[in-house]
C-alpha cells in the first residue's frame, strides 16, 4: 500500500500526527499491534484522570460534611475501575471511526522497518478480504510514537501481583490492597498514591530526591504545599530515601530502605520512571541511530538519523508526557507533509499534576527566569481571597505570574489548586499573547471565577508600572514565535 506517511504507535502523539497529517492533505496511516489509544487512553491519562475525579469527590464531600451535606461518603474501589473501564471502552470504541472521518486508515498489527521507506505489519487478525496475515506499507516518511513502558526497580522487581507497575495497576488491581509502598514521588507515584489513600488504603511514598514532583517546572511553594497536605491527610511521605532489598511473600512484601529502616506492605507499586518502547521495530536495521539509554536520537526538527524517519513523544529524549506528545506531533507531522522547519518548545506545553491537589505550570518558572538572564519577579496570589473558592470552601492553592521585573513580558507561571489544568491555558494563552502581562487585564471575566484570580495577582505589578509611567511593554515571551 502507497501512502505519505506511516505512523507506529496510537497514542496521543500518533493519532494526532495522524490527525495533523490528514489536515495537511496527507494519505495516513497509523498502525499499533495493542488496544487503540496506546497507554495513554487505555492504562494512562484516561482512566487515571477518571479514577482521580472519584477521589477528588470524596474528599469535597467530606469537606462540605455540616455545611449543608450530611453522611459520609464511602470510596468502593472495584466499582471505580469498573466504571473506569466503561468509560475507556467507551472512548476506544469510537477511535476507529474518529480515524475513518479523516481518511486516516488505522491497522492493527505489529509494525516493522525493513529499510526506511517500507513497514512491514504482521497483522492481529487476518485481512478479511483477502486473508493476508503480513502487510507491506510503503511512504516517503515515517512517525514512530510507540512510547514507552513502566521502569523497573532492580531491588524491588515487579511480578504482576505482590509488586506492581501501573500497567498491572489498570488492568490487574481488581481489589483495594490495605497498606501500599508508593517507589517514586513523580507523577504517577503522587497521583496513584493519592487515589489509594482516598479510598481507603494506608499509603507511603518513598522519593530518592529531596522533594515531591522534582521538576524545575515546578516552584518549591507548590511542592512543599501538597507535601504539607499529604501529610495531614495521611499518606506518609520518605524522601531521599531508596528501596535496597525486597522479599515477597504469601501476605506481602518486605522491604529494607537505604537508611536500615523496613516495612512491610501488602502491595508495592513501583513508579520509578518509564523507559522507551523500541524493541522489535527494526530501528537499528533501518539505521535508526538509539541514544545509550534506548531513545531514538532526534534532531532539532524531530527527525532521526536517517532522514523522512521522525520519531515523537516518550521514544525520543525529551518530557515524557501526553501533553508533550502532542505538541511533537503537530511539530513532526508538519515538517514530514508540508515540508516546514518547525522544532518544539516544551517551555510552551503546560506541566499538569493531579493528585490531593491539582498542580499546573507552563513556561519558565521564577528560578528558571534568572537562569535564562531575566530580571524575574513572581506576582503572587492565594486562593483564600477568591469568591469561587470561598464558596467552594476549597482555599487552599496558590498563583504564580512570573514576569520580568524590568519590562513586564509574561515568562510562565504555576497554578495550584482546583481547575488548575484547565486555568494554565489561559496563562499558556498569555505567555503566546503579544499582550504579554497585559494579557490578563484585557479579559472580562465572570464573577466568581477561578481565573479572574489571574488578574488580581497582577494587579499591584501593572499597577505599579502605570504609576512609574514606564512605557517599557514587552509581549509574552513565546509571543509571534513556532
Amino acid at each position: 500500500m502507497n501512502l505519505d506517511l506511516v505512523i507506529i504507535g496510537s497514542g496521543p502523539g500518533g493519532y494526532k500526527a495522524a490527525i495533523t497529517a490528514a489536515h495537511l492533505g496527507a494519505k495516513v496511516a497509523l498502525v499499533d499491534k495493542g488496544l487503540a489509544g496506546g497507554c495513554c487512553l487505555n492504562e494512562g491519562c484516561i482512566p487515571k484522570k477518571t479514577l482521580l475525579h472519584l477521589a477528588s469527590l470524596i474528599e469535597d464531600v467530606e469537606r462540605l460534611q455540616g455545611r449543608g451535606l450530611e453522611g459520609k461518603v464511602k470510596g468502593d474501589f472495584p466499582a471505580a475501575m469498573k466504571h473506569k473501564d466503561a468509560v475507556v471502552a467507551g472512548i476506544r470504541d469510537n477511535f476507529g471511526v474518529w480515524l475513518r472521518r479523516l481518511g486516516v486508515r488505522s491497522i492493527g498489527g505489529a509494525a516493522r522497518l525493513l529499510d526506511s521507506r517500507t513497514v512491514e505489519v504482521a497483522l492481529n487478525a487476518p485481512d478479511p478480504k483477502t486473508g493476508e496475515t503480513v502487510q507491506l506499507l510503503t511512504a516517503p516518511k515515517i512517525i514512530i510514537a510507540t512510547g514507552s513502558q513502566p521502569g523497573e526497580v532492580d531491588a524491588c522487581p515487579t511480578d504482576g501481583q505482590r509488586v506492581i507497575n501501573s500497567h498491572h495497576f489498570m488492568y490487574d488491581l481488581d481489589h483495594l490492597p490495605p497498606s501500599v509502598l508508593c517507589i517514586g514521588g513523580g507523577a504517577i507515584g503522587c497521583e496513584l498514591g493519592f487515589l489509594l489513600h482516598q479510598f481507603g488504603s494506608q499509603v507511603t511514598i518513598v522519593e530518592q530526591g529531596d522533594s515531591l514532583l522534582n521538576t524545575v517546572r515546578l516552584p518549591e511553594r507548590a511542592k512543599t504545599m501538597l507535601e504539607r497536605k499529604f501529610k495531614r491527610i495521611g499518606i506518609d511521605v520518605r524522601k531521599n530515601l531508596t528501596v535496597v532489598a525486597s522479599d515477597k511473600g504469601d501476605h506481602g512484601v518486605a522491604v529494607t530502605f537505604s537508611d536500615g529502616s523496613q516495612g512491610a506492605y501488602d502491595r508495592v507499586l513501583v513508579a520509578a520512571g518509564r523507559r522507551p518502547y523500541t524493541q522489535g521495530l527494526g530501528l537499528e536495521e533501518a539505521g535508526v541511530r538509539l541514544t545509550p539509554e534506548g531513545f531514538v536520537d532526534t534532531n532539532e526538527f524531530l527527525e532521526s538519523s536517517v532522514p523522512g524517519i521522525y520519531a515523537i513523544g516518550d521514544v525520543k529524549p525529551g518530557p515524557m508526557t501526553a501533553n508533550a506528545a502532542l505538541h511533537d506531533a503537530k511539530v513532526a507531522a508538519a515538517n514530514a507533509i508540508s515540508g516546514a522547519k518547525l522544532r518544539p518548545n516544551y517551555l510552551k506545553v503546560p506541566v499538569v499534576f493531579h493528585t490531593a491537589f491539582e498542580i499546573a505550570a507552563v513556561g519558565l518558572a521564577e528560578n528558571q527566569a534568572e537562569t535564562a538572564g531575566f530580571e524575574a519577579e513572581a506576582a503572587r496570589s492565594n486562593m483564600g481571597g477568591s469568591g469561587k473558592a470561598r464558596a467552594h470552601h476549597d482555599v487552599e492553592g496558590l498563583i504564580e505570574v512570573v514576569h520580568d521585573s524590568e519590562t513586564g513580558q509574561l515568562l510562565g507561571g504555576c497554578i495550584v489548586g482546583p481547575e488548575a489544568g484547565e486555568q494554565i491555558h489561559m496563562m499558556a494563552a498569555a505567555c503566546q499573547s503579544t499582550r504579554g502581562l497585559w494579557f490578563f487585564k484585557d479579559m472580562s471575566y465572570s464573577h466568581p471565577s477561578w481565573c479572574e484570580e489571574l488578574e488580581t495577582a497582577i494587579d499591584p505589578y501593572t499597577s505599579a508600572f502605570s504609576n512609574d509611567e514606564k512605557d517599557l511593554f514587552r509581549p509574552g515571551i513565546f509571543a509571534g514565535k513556532v
